[in-house]
């Protein structure tokens, strides 16, 4: 009777010891999937414009391109070899790209524009700006001057931008036709600050010597033979957020294509430096491929430091979702009071990737 009882007492002891770990095991799978169930605080993310962008097609039967749904284009009232478009957001025209095929007119030395005022005060040379040293920088330096003649004559009056405070940060290297690739900071025309990616060819093509005193012939010789500016291509946005659009804009750029109707009539008008718009088809589609390159290979120093002044300014910091590889900003103290594992402060180098949105 003794054994019986002792035996049922061992079994007893079994059951409570084999439940035990079967409970142990339970909790822990409980606590396990309460961990992954409600242990990650919970945050309301608020993708920006960019990381949701939808494109549809342009076309108006000359030239057509991709652009970001709801975006408009203007076109430039001029002939084939002028071609010229700008696609922007109609609610921040500094979210821009504009294009523009040919400048022309523009004075070698202040000195030309000088004997242009003299002797031939009422023709175009006598108003153009003077592009000196003869690079696309020195073209964007007087742009401003630029777009302030060419929209005189523009019934709206405001086709080109104001770039004003223009800032070389980087020359990133050279286009298909030699014109440089610079990255520039500037303050839009409504005061903020605002960055971009510049590119245009400028051409000398030809001299024309003269007196600067026509009834001297011993007076110093002046040229004043015009120059002429190719391609020029303007990719801005808002200084804090171009590093979210860059790409946006030149797959923009990367997609235009002409129509036969705009090959022939450019054929026919063009029998200079550019002398085939096949050619120029090309050309453009290498362009593309060198800016977004030259822009992948830039210095990126600039950005980080402009970025995080820019966060501070606002009151952002940045954090990434390790579970998707995207960046958000948050309201500064974020990461003080979240006691969670998915969303992590960022390192230096990850300022200079696109941001996909806030979190509330």
């Amino acid at each position: 009777m003794e054994k019986k009882k002792e035996k049922v007492k061992k079994d007893n002891k079994k059951k409570i010891i084999t439940w035990s770990i079967i409970g142990g095991i339970f909790l822990i799978l409980c606590c396990v999937g309460l961990v992954l169930a409600f242990g990650e605080p919970r945050v309301k993310i608020v993708r920006n414009e960019a990381s949701m962008v939808k494109y549809e097609k342009y076309d108006n039967g000359l030239v057509s391109l991709m652009i970001p749904k709801g975006w408009k284009v203007d076109v430039a009232p001029v002939d084939y070899i002028h071609y010229s478009f700008k696609v922007y957001n109609p609610l921040n025209t500094t979210y821009m790209l504009l294009f523009d095929m040919k400048l022309e007119g523009f004075n070698k030395s202040e000195s030309a524009r000088n004997w242009q005022k003299t002797y031939y005060p009422s023709v175009m040379f006598a108003s153009t700006p003077v592009i000196d040293p003869q690079t696309t920088e020195g073209f964007f330096k007087v742009w401003n001057e630029t777009a302030s003649y060419a929209n005189s004559n523009d019934a709206k009056g405001e086709y080109f931008p104001m770039l004003n405070d223009f800032t070389v940060i980087d020359n990133l290297g050279q286009n298909p036709i030699g014109g440089d690739i610079l990255r520039a900071s500037f303050t839009d025309s409504n005061g903020k600050a605002a960055l971009g990616l510049f590119t245009a060819t400028v051409a000398d093509t030809g001299s024309y010597y003269v007196s600067s005193n026509m009834f001297n012939l011993f007076s110093p010789q002046i040229d004043v033979w015009p120059l002429n500016v190719y391609n020029t291509i303007l990719m801005t946005a808002p200084l804090e957020e171009f590093n979210n659009w860059q790409k946006i804009l030149d797959y923009c750029l990367s997609t235009m294509e002409f129509s036969q109707e705009f090959i022939n009539g450019f054929n026919n008008e063009e029998s200079t430096l550019m002398s085939t718009i096949q050619a120029n088809q090309k050309v453009y589609n290498e362009m593309s491929d060198m800016i977004m390159d030259s822009w992948e290979k830039r210095n990126n120093s600039y950005d980080i430091i402009s970025q995080k002044q820019s966060d501070a300014t606002l009151g952002y910091e940045r954090v990434y979702d390790t579970d998707t590889g995207e960046i958000y900003k948050a309201q500064n103290g974020f990461m003080d009071h979240y006691d969670g594992s998915r969303y992590q402060t960022i390192t230096d180098d990850m300022y200079t990737l696109p941001t996909s949105g806030y979190i509330e």
